[in-house]
C-alpha cells in the first residue's frame, strides 16, 4: 500500500506548475497549483492527485481533466506566481475538496457558457442539469 498524507492549505506542501512550454506562451505563466496525497474527509485514504482552483479550493485531477479547455483554464490557471501567492495567503486552514456535486457552482463562477459549436461543453452542462437540477447553470439555445 502506499503511503501517503492529507493534503492541506500550505504553501509549501504546493508544487508550483509552470505551463508555458505545455501551452506554447511567451514568457513565464501561466501556473498551476498541484498537490498529491488524501482528501481529508476520504476514510478510505485513496491517493489522487488535487489542482487548487482560483476560489481556493482543491478539485480531484480526474474531474479536472473532465472539463472543457476553456473552464480548466478559467477555474486553475493563474496568471503570475504574485497571483498563486495572493491565493496562498488567504487560503482557510480547513481544506475544501470540489466533489461531482459542486462541478455546476463551479461552472457557474467561472462564467463559462459553451459556444453553439462546443459539444463536450453543452453535453457537460445538459449531463449536469440532468444529475443535479438547479438553477445555477443557464439553459442552452438548442443548436440547429
Amino acid at each position: 500500500m502506499l503511503a501517503t498524507r492529507t493534503i492541506t492549505n500550505s504553501y509549501q506542501d504546493f508544487q508550483l506548475l509552470e505551463l508555458s512550454r505545455l501551452l506554447h506562451t511567451e514568457g513565464r505563466g501561466p501556473f498551476m497549483v498541484v498537490q498529491e496525497g488524501t482528501a481529508p474527509e476520504d476514510s478510505a485514504m485513496r491517493h489522487c492527485s488535487f489542482v487548487l482552483t482560483r476560489r481556493g479550493t482543491w478539485l480531484h485531477y480526474y474531474l479536472f481533466l473532465a472539463l472543457p479547455e476553456e473552464v480548466r483554464r478559467r477555474i486553475a490557471m493563474f496568471d503570475t506566481v504574485a497571483d498563486v501567492f495572493a491565493r496562498a495567503e488567504t487560503m482557510p486552514s480547513h481544506v475544501r475538496v470540489e466533489d461531482a456535486l459542486s462541478l455546476q457552482e463551479l461552472l457557474h463562477d467561472s462564467g463559462f457558457e459553451p459556444g453553439a459549436k462546443d459539444e463536450q461543453g453543452r453535453a457537460l452542462f445538459e449531463d449536469l442539469r440532468r444529475r443535479h437540477p438547479g438553477e445555477l447553470l443557464p439553459k442552452l439555445e438548442s443548436t440547429p
